[in-house]
């Protein structure tokens, strides 16, 4: 039993080591002379004040979904026109393919 808490605690202390290096190494959004704990406490007191970016996203995900079925999606996406493959493109392609294919390994004939 107890090497599996002394397993546990060492696990931990290891997953807080890893938190700590993640949010010293991470300084995109935090000022030079911040630390990790100062930083945290500036974001926690962020909550009551968001940023407009952050409101925009939580409005946007709030939003309700549109149902929409797959043939109608296909319907109102499909562009008009020609498509960027054309069957005369493969085929040469194909041909080309066939013809190295036949000359790197020929067919042996048993008889």
């Amino acid at each position: 039993m107890l090497p599996v808490i002394i397993g546990i605690l060492v696990a931990l202390v290891v997953a807080g080591v890893v938190l700590l290096v993640a949010s010293a190494s991470d300084a995109d959004d935090r000022r030079d002379d911040e630390s990790p704990l100062q930083a945290f406490r500036r974001g926690w007191r962020a909550r009551k004040n968001p940023a407009p970016d952050q409101v925009d996203a939580a409005i946007a995900a709030e939003a309700e979904p549109v149902d929409l079925s797959l043939a109608d999606f296909l319907r109102a996406t499909a562009e008009q026109g020609e498509g960027y493959l054309h069957v005369d493109d493969l085929q040469a392609g194909l041909h080309r393919a066939r013809e190295k294919a036949a000359r790197a390994n020929p067919l042996r004939r048993h008889g």
